[in-house]
C-alpha cells in the first residue's frame, strides 16, 4: 500500500514501461488517464524503457511526457515543437550501430540446444539487441541464464526485462541516461534531480533506478523478483502493472492535493 509513502515536492516521475504501464502487453484506459492527470498537474513524465526506438517514437509525439528514455539508457527523445522530435544518443548512431552488429552476431553464434528468437521489434532498434524470452517466446529460467552468462563472458552487458534479456556494449544504462536527461533537458544536478523524482518499476533491469532514486516504488507483479535483486524499491503498490501505477497516481496527487499543490506546479527546472 501506498497511504504511508511520502511523495515530498517531488515534481518529476520516471517510469518503466514493460508491465508497470502496461498490463499484459496493454496499456489500459486507468493507466493512459493516469500520466495525463500526472502531467495535468505538473509533474513531468518521462517513460524508462528496454524497448526500441520505434515505440519511443511513437511515445514521445501522442504521450504527454516530457521526454522518453529507451533501449535501457541508449538515447533519450524530446520533443521540441509539436511535430518534431529530437533524438540524443550516449555517443553517437554510428557507433552504437556498430556494436550493436557486433551483438547480433554474437547472437547468431552462440552454441546452445536451443535456438534465441530474437524480440519481435528487434527491426526497430537503433543501439542493443533483445531476445526475447517471455513475449512471444517462452524460455526457462536455465535457458535464460545460458544466454545471459555467455554473452556476459564475450563483454557485452547483459540484463532481462520482464519479456526480453537486453544486450548493449557502452557505459550506459537506464540510471545513467536519466541523470544526463536531469542534467542537459531539466537543468538539475544530481542531487536537485533524486530530490525530485520517484521511479516506479517492476524488474530486476529497474535495479540501477532502485539504488540510485530514494523515492522508488514498485508495482506488485515486482514481489516474484525481489529474491534476486539487490536494490529494491521502498515501498510497492497493492495493485500490479498499470493498476499499480494508476494507484501510485492517485496517492501521489491526493497528498498534492492536500498539500495545496492540486494546481499544475508551472516551476522550471
Amino acid at each position: 500500500m501506498l497511504n504511508d509513502f511520502e511523495f515530498g515536492n517531488a515534481d518529476i516521475l520516471f517510469t518503466d514501461v514493460d508491465d508497470t504501464l502496461t498490463t499484459a502487453g496493454q496499456l489500459l484506459p486507468e493507466t493512459y488517464l493516469a500520466i495525463c492527470r500526472l502531467a495535468a498537474a505538473g509533474i513531468r513524465v518521462i517513460p524508462v524503457t528496454g524497448g526500441c526506438a520505434g515505440w519511443c517514437d511513437q511515445i514521445i509525439r501522442t504521450w504527454p511526457v516530457t521526454a522518453v528514455i529507451g533501449e535501457g539508457g541508449a538515447f533519450y527523445a524530446e520533443r521540441t515543437a509539436p511535430m518534431t522530435v529530437r533524438w540524443h544518443y550516449w555517443d553517437n548512431e554510428s557507433s552504437h550501430r556498430e556494436d550493436q552488429a557486433r551483438i547480433l552476431a554474437a547472437v547468431a553464434s552462440l552454441k546452445l540446444d536451443f535456438e534465441p528468437k530474437l524480440a519481435g521489434d528487434q527491426a526497430f532498434r537503433t543501439v542493443d539487441v533483445a531476445v526475447d524470452y517471455n513475449q512471444q517466446e517462452s524460455l526457462n529460467v536455465q535457458q535464460v541464464a545460458q544466454i545471459h552468462d555467455a554473452l556476459k563472458a564475450q563483454g557485452f552487458n547483459v540484463r532481462e526485462s520482464s519479456i526480453h534479456i537486453n544486450i548493449w556494449q557502452g557505459d550506459f544504462d537506464k540510471s545513467t541516461m536519466a541523470m544526463r536527461v536531469g542534467r542537459d533537458l531539466l537543468g538539475l544536478n544530481p542531487q536537485a534531480l533524486r530530490q525530485r523524482s520517484v521511479f516506479i518499476g517492476d524488474a530486476p533491469n529497474d535495479e540501477c533506478m532502485f539504488g540510485n532514486f530514494p523515492l522508488s516504488i514498485g508495482v506488485a507483479n515486482i514481489r516474484k523478483h525481489l529474491p534476486v535483486m539487490t536494490h529494491q524499491p521502498v515501498a510497492i503498490a497493492s495493485q500490479p502493472s498499470g493498476l499499480g501505477f494508476a494507484e501510485m497516481a492517485d496517492a501521489w496527487l491526493q497528498q498534492r492535493t492536500a498539500s495545496g499543490l492540486s494546481q499544475a506546479d508551472t516551476r522550471r527546472a
